[in-house]
């Protein structure tokens, strides 16, 4: 507990300090390649023909150890999706996916919005100053990680502990959410069907004191500066608490270099079923933009720890920790060629046991964005 919090204090006091006088994001190439071009183009067409609907799509294969420590290329995930515009104020999104598990909709959603900008199923949801009452299926917004689910939003393959340990992959949901951005403050909350047969609540609130907090969904230029504060409430049949999780998270921008973090404390109440258990941790993520290559690339380096015990056990006896490095090239604007390796410094006896386990891992993977 000693190291871990002055750890986080100095990571956040970092993402302040990046952030204090920012300079102008790396500049985009002049020219997009043909196939860009081509495919931008022909999603225009298809706007114009069918009432302003505007289909995106990606798939990725993932080259990863199996669980006899063999390296496997495998397909990953294929994901179609959809927007379009039926009135002033009423939008629609779509996300279709399909992987190895079978055919679903991953995200869909009316979006009823007096005043703002249009929106996308998955990842950035608004691109300009609005608010916005959107009622289906979303992820969750909780912490900052949950904007960089889709392989193609993503520098790095996995995912950090605090969303694949903490929040089982990451939170996704039916029901009715409500957000807003006046562009220094945003705020983002929610009703949702819950785990089980219980109900959810909670929301985000982010503060941008340098400017505007969301930028165009296809740009994926980061925020100058952002602070945000999460928390979710969710209830079992009886309405009784079943279990509460909160967050804290910042994300920073100087020039070309990009750092972002979360700290996570999720907790679950006994029941008659199983017993209550506490799950922390953080990470610091860092990234640096090289534009200016004949192949945009970036570069990152993640630190993560997660700890999960039991009530009468003391927090931190064992815990999972892990250094993540690697690099993600774009091709042709179209493709995304990654690399990463995985070094695991500490680990609990759950995560030892696990067929897969390995302390160094190397993952390699193309997505291909249409």
């Amino acid at each position: 507990m000693s190291v871990r919090r002055p750890s986080l204090a100095l990571a956040f006091l970092a993402v302040a300090a990046a952030a204090q006088n920012p300079s102008d994001p790396p500049k985009e190439p002049a020219k997009a390649s043909s196939w860009r071009e081509s495919i931008d183009k022909g999603r225009d067409q298809v706007a114009d023909r069918f009432f302003g609907l505007r289909p995106t799509a990606f798939g990725d294969v993932l080259a990863a150890p199996d669980d006899l420590g063999r390296r496997k290329w495998d397909w990953g995930t294929f994901e179609l999706d959809l927007s379009g515009e039926f009135h002033d104020v009423v939008d629609a999104a779509v996300a279709v996916v399909t992987n190895r598990d079978g055919t679903k909709i991953s995200a869909g959603f009316l979006d009823f919005h007096p005043f703002g900008g249009t929106i996308s199923p998955r990842g950035r949801l608004w691109v300009e100053k609005g608010f916005h009452v959107q009622v289906g299926r979303f992820d969750v917004p909780f912490g900052n990680d949950w904007q960089f689910f889709a392989s193609k939003d993503s520098a790095s393959i996995s995912r950090p502990l605090t969303t694949d340990g903490i929040m089982d992959g990451g939170y996704n949901d039916v029901g009715l959410r409500v957000l807003g951005n006046d562009g220094t403050v945003n705020f983002n909350t929610f009703i949702l069907r819950g785990l089980g047969e219980g109900r959810l609540a909670g929301g985000r609130l982010g503060i941008t004191p340098l400017g505007n907090p969301f930028s165009l969904k296809d740009v994926r230029e980061p925020k100058s500066m952002e602070f945000g504060f999460s928390y979710l409430y969710g209830t079992g049949t009886d309405r009784r608490k079943q279990e509460t999780a909160w967050a804290v998270d910042a994300e920073g921008r100087l020039g070309s270099w990009y750092l972002r973090a979360e700290y996570l404390l999720r907790r679950r109440e006994p029941d008659a079923f199983q017993e209550g258990s506490t799950r922390r941790g953080w990470h610091l993520t860092q990234e640096l933009a090289l534009a200016d290559l004949p192949a945009p690339a970036i570069l990152f380096l993640r630190y993560e720890r997660m700890s999960q015990s039991p009530p009468e056990a003391q927090p931190g006896r064992e815990q999972d920790v892990r250094a993540v490095a690697g690099a993600a090239v774009t091709l042709l604007g179209i493709l995304q060629l990654k690399a990463e390796w995985q070094h695991i410094l500490e680990a609990t006896a759950a995560t030892r046991d696990a067929a897969n386990y390995s302390r160094n891992a190397w993952l390699a993977q193309l997505v291909v964005v249409f």
